[in-house]
């Protein structure tokens, strides 16, 4: 194995939290780690004062180094990426981009809008800052409770649509047989279909804000049926999520006792 290649596999192990064999979070990664909450609580606690015209201080250089620090990680997990076969060269990196699309993407957003601002000198706006919560979602590499529930939103993907396409015609259907039944009645709040899919809306979920409620006895019919309705429509997608996270515990259960059959006996290096 060449220079490179050592060099490679070991920050290889060093990104991916497997430094020295042993498990866990390497060093870099809690550096990496800290630099993510220390941006996030940054920009929680004092988001006034970095849109200030003369705030090119404080917080701001603190920012500056995360920037740098995630374009460097980017990069240099880019470049690791080669110490597997499959991702060498050109078209392996872009390979390996397709296989983590996901990550490479919160990735890229954790860093380089900002540093497009950062070389220019100038401060970026309000609304491009927001993008520093994307940061957060980086936190799904570095612990397992986090892959499991992207994992779990993954797996149950399909259901999940299929159970929001059922409330969305459940809602406009609703919204439609209020519109018919309180229309007439009262003109200036169920002017429109809009408003009667507001009326739907906030019954379904069983919110009920009191600023539209129906009063012809059809409305009120409907309306009931539609609050029954959407208890189960509503839990719909809560058991979905439910059963597939239970799913995903048991598959990882499952894993980790085979890797601890498969394993070498204890005392064996």
């Amino acid at each position: 194995m060449g220079p490179i290649a050592r060099i490679q596999r070991t920050l290889d192990r060093q990104l991916e939290g497997r430094a020295s064999g042993r498990t866990g979070l390497s060093l870099f990664n809690w550096v990496l780690v800290a630099l993510i909450l220390l941006s996030i609580a940054l920009y929680t606690m004092d988001p006034k004062r970095e849109v200030e015209a003369n705030s090119f201080t404080g917080i701001w250089w603190i920012n500056r180094v995360v920037i740098w620090a995630f374009a460097v990680e980017f990069v240099v997990r880019l470049w690791v990426a080669g110490a597997d076969p499959r991702y060498r060269g050109l078209r392996g990196r872009i390979a390996y981009c397709r296989a983590n699309w996901f990550m490479v993407i919160v990735d890229l957003l954790a860093f380089f809008p900002e540093l497009i601002y950062v070389m220019l000198g100038v401060l970026p706006p309000a609304w491009l800052r927001v993008l520093r919560i994307v940061r957060l979602f980086k936190l799904a590499r570095y612990f397992q409770a986090f892959s499991i529930i992207f994992d779990t939103f993954k797996t149950s993907g399909q259901p999940l649509i299929a159970a929001l396409f059922a409330a969305t015609l459940l809602w406009y259907l609703a919204g439609v047989g209020l519109y018919l039944a309180e229309h007439d009645a009262q003109p200036e709040k169920v002017a429109n279909i809009r408003d009667a899919m507001w009326l739907s809306i906030i019954t379904l979920t069983s919110v009920g804000y009191g600023d539209i409620y129906p009063i012809t006895a059809i409305g009120r019919v409907i309306a009931g049926l539609v609050a029954v309705l959407g208890v189960g429509t509503v839990a719909l997608p809560s058991g979905i999520i439910a059963g597939a996270f239970m799913q995903q515990i048991r598959q990882r259960e499952k894993q980790g006792a085979q890797a601890g059959k498969d394993g070498p006996p204890p005392g064996d290096g």
